[in-house]
């Protein structure tokens, strides 16, 4: 039996990449891919903070609402001297 597998390896070629062919091919790729995530993820928190400044409530402006006739007798009411 150890005849069998040793013949079932030596029927398909070998195929050997050298180790610096192969980290050379990779490196390229991953580090664009690295730049190009950290450049995502900037345009997110900025993004993010911005849309927070549009939102934020000393930029809104202020509502007025309509005054019924209950509201002479309300303490609160800005009308009231």
């Amino acid at each position: 039996m150890a005849n069998d597998s040793s013949q079932k390896h030596s029927d398909f070629p070998a195929i050997h990449f050298p180790c610096e062919l192969v980290l050379g091919a990779v490196t390229a790729p991953f580090l664009l891919t690295l730049i190009a995530g950290k450049l995502i993820s900037q345009g997110f928190q900025e993004l993010g903070q911005l849309s927070e400044e549009a939102f934020r409530g000393d930029r809104l402006p202020l509502l007025k609402f309509p005054s019924n006739g209950s509201s002479s007798t309300d303490p609160h009411s800005p009308d009231t001297p």
